[in-house]
C-alpha cells in the first residue's frame, strides 16, 4: 500500500453522517479543562499532558468511525492513556472524560453504558493507585459521567431526528410520485381518446379533400369541436389541481403542527361541501394554524367539522395560553370576513387557549348529507 492509498481522514475528522451531531464537540470539551488550568504544572507533567493530547485527539476522532463493540478497543486505549497520564498530572481526568464520551460511538445505549462503566471503573482504580482525594474523585466521576451520558444522548437525539426527517422526506416523495401518477392518468383519460379521434379524422379528411371536399370540411369541423372540448376538459382539470380544499389543508396542518410538537386531534364528518365553502373552511384552518404557530404555546389542537341542524360547524381549539383582552388581528378578521361572506357566523374566544367556531348555513354550505 502506497502513502497515497493511506486514508488518514478518520484521525482528524468525524464521519460525514455524524458531523451534524458532533459539530460542537471541540468547543464543549474546552470547558473540562477549566478546573485544571488553575493548578500548577511541573514541566514533566505538562510535557506528558501535551504528548498525551497528540495521541488522544486522533483516537477520539477515529473511534467514531467504529460501531458497536468495534469501538471498545479504541476506548480501552484511550482509558489506558488516561491512566498513564494520571500518574503525572490531574489532567488525566480530562483524558478519562474523553474516553467516556467515546463510549457513545457504539450507537447502542446498552453497549455504551457498559463501556462507560468500564471507563469509570478504570478511573476509580487510577484514583486508588495515585491517591486522589475524595473531592477529586467526585469531580472526575461527574465529568466522566456527564460527558458520557451527554454524548450518548446527543447522538441518540441526532439519529432520532434524522430518522424523522428521512421519514417525512419519504412520505413527501411518495406523495409527489402518487400525485404525478394521478395527473398522468387524468391527462391520459382526458386527451388519449380526443387526440386519437383528432388523428383519425385528420387522416380521413386528408384522403377526402379531393374526393369529397364537403365531407372533408365536415370532418375538419368535428376536429375543431373535439379540440375545443379537450381544451375545456384540460382547463377544468388544471383548476381542480390548483383548488385548495379543507382535506388538503388538514393534512398540511397535521405535518406543520407535529413538526412543532403540537398534537393534532380531528373529528371530521364525511360531508358533501360546495367549493366556495370548502375553500373558506380551508383558509380558516390555515389562518388558525398560522396563528397557533406564531402566538400560542399550545401542545394540543382539536379540529372538528360536523353537520348540525341546518348548519355546518367548524371548531378549532388549542390548549395555549389564555389572553384576557385579545385583539382582532388581520388573520382573525380575514377568517370572519370569509365566514360572513357566505352568510355564516364567526366566534373566537381566548379564555382557555384559542377557540374558533365558524358556522355556515346549510343552504350556503350546499350539504348533501353524510356519505
Amino acid at each position: 500500500m502506497s502513502y497515497q492509498d493511506l486514508d488518514i481522514r478518520p484521525f482528524y475528522t468525524f464521519p460525514a453522517t455524524l458531523r451534524g451531531a458532533l459539530k460542537v464537540v471541540p468547543y464543549f470539551q474546552v470547558l473540562i479543562y477549566l478546573p485544571f488550568l488553575l493548578q500548577g504544572f511541573e514541566v514533566s507533567a505538562f510535557a506528558v499532558s501535551v504528548a498525551g493530547h497528540l495521541l488522544l485527539y486522533p483516537l477520539f476522532f477515529r473511534v467514531f468511525w467504529c460501531k458497536g463493540y468495534g469501538a471498545a478497543p479504541l476506548v480501552l486505549v484511550m482509558a489506558l492513556l488516561a491512566f498513564a497520564v494520571s500518574a503525572y498530572s490531574l489532567s488525566g481526568i480530562v483524558f478519562f472524560a474523553f474516553a467516556a464520551a467515546a463510549c457513545a460511538a457504539c450507537r447502542n445505549n446498552r453497549q455504551s453504558y457498559i463501556l462507560l462503566l468500564g471507563v469509570n471503573g478504570l478511573y476509580l482504580l487510577a484514583a486508588y493507585v495515585f491517591a486522589h482525594s475524595i473531592y477529586i474523585v467526585l469531580v472526575a466521576l461527574f465529568f466522566t459521567g456527564i460527558n458520557g451520558l451527554s454524548f450518548n444522548y446527543q447522538l441518540g437525539k441526532y439519529y432520532a431526528d434524522r430518522l424523522i426527517k428521512q421519514s417525512q422526506e419519504e412520505v413527501s416523495a411518495l406523495a409527489t410520485i402518487a400525485e404525478r401518477e394521478r395527473i398522468a392518468r387524468d391527462l391520459h383519460d382526458l386527451l388519449g381518446n380526443s387526440l386519437t379521434s383528432v388523428t383519425l379524422k385528420a387522416e380521413l379528411a386528408e384522403r377526402l379533400v379531393d374526393l369529397d371536399p364537403h365531407l372533408a370540411r365536415q370532418h375538419l369541423k368535428e376536429i375543431q369541436e373535439i379540440s375545443r372540448l379537450a381544451l375545456s376538459q384540460v382547463r377544468e382539470a388544471v383548476a381542480d389541481y390548483k383548488k385548495n380544499t379543507f382535506e388538503n389543508e388538514l393534512s398540511n396542518a397535521r405535518v406543520v403542527l407535529e413538526s412543532k410538537d403540537i398534537e393534532l386531534i380531528h373529528d371530521i364528518s364525511p360531508l358533501d361541501i360546495d367549493p366556495p365553502t370548502d375553500a373558506a373552511l380551508a383558509m380558516i384552518l390555515r389562518e388558525a394554524t398560522t396563528n397557533m404557530l406564531r402566538h400560542s404555546d399550545a401542545t394540543s389542537c382539536r379540529v372538528t367539522l360536523k353537520s348540525q341542524v341546518g348548519q355546518l360547524v367548524l371548531s378549532i381549539c388549542d390548549n395555549g395560553r389564555p389572553i384576557p383582552e385579545p385583539s382582532m388581528g388581520n388573520g382573525l378578521k380575514g377568517m370572519a370576513e370569509r365566514c360572513h361572506a357566505l352568510g355564516g357566523v364567526f366566534n373566537v374566544s381566548f379564555l382557555t387557549g384559542c377557540n374558533i367556531t365558524a358556522t355556515f348555513p346549510t343552504t350556503s354550505a350546499g350539504l348533501g348529507g353524510q356519505v
